[in-house]
């Protein structure tokens, strides 16, 4: 009898996995339904409901945290990177996006940087990661160190308009126009229909004394 109560057990387990893993798959394949439908908080819902029954799939934590953002839960999602971090230390994803919320919503701008450090620790070849970078040490005050990693994301990227705007913007705050024009002259040439990015050249323009450029029609436009 004892063989058999265990070889019972041994096949009731055998029913029960795979149906743990239908579930699973069940409650992933809502989450991106209810997301495509615009269902935040639905699919934020099934979401949760996958992790209770597949809790160490890392990338999935950081699916969740992606909809607390959205849904303003910035605390929540601040702990599902975390535990996607806890999960996968390695993943230079996670902590870059675990900087955004610490700096963006949670103004804690240190933490911010010791996360996008860890960041860059794992890939240093990543331009966003060193744009992100450069943000938060503007808001920390470290103006010198800011252009030099804003520096540093144009060099791996020189396709980073915002990257450029953004030298270019400290730079002027700090009445260097001629190194500001140059960075705004580049922003503006990667994307000219940024009213931003001309209206900073031009105000650079006018500070050297030098004629404004006028805004180009676009097709749509007038």
């Amino acid at each position: 009898m004892k063989h058999i109560a265990i070889l019972l057990l041994a096949l009731s387990l055998a029913v029960i996995m795979p149906a743990m893993s239908q579930d699973a798959n069940y409650w992933l394949a809502q989450t991106g339904s209810d997301y495509r439908n615009g269902s935040y908080s639905l699919a934020l819902q099934d979401i949760t409901e996958y992790l209770s029954l597949n809790s160490s799939d890392a990338q999935r934590w950081m699916t969740k945290a992606n909809l607390e953002i959205k849904l303003g839960k910035y605390n929540d999602a601040l702990d599902s990177f975390d535990q996607a971090i806890k999960l996968d230390g390695s993943n230079s994803q996670a902590w870059n996006d675990r900087a955004l919320i610490l700096s963006g919503y949670l103004k804690q701008d240190e933490d911010a940087l010791d996360s996008l450090n860890k960041s860059l620790e794992i890939n240093s070849k990543d331009a966003n990661v060193w744009y992100n970078k450069g943000i938060v040490l503007e808001n920390m005050g470290r103006l010198s160190d800011s252009v030099a990693s804003l520096e540093q994301a144009t060099e791996l990227n020189p396709k980073l308009a915002q990257a450029w705007n953004k030298k270019g913007e400290i730079l002027m705050g700090q009445d260097n126009y001629q190194e500001a024009l140059s960075s705004f002259e580049k922003a503006n040439a990667l994307d000219p229909s940024n009213e931003r990015f001309l209206n900073n050249k031009n105000e650079a323009l006018r500070n050297l004394g030098r004629e404004p450029e006028v805004k180009m029609k676009f097709k749509g436009q007038g």
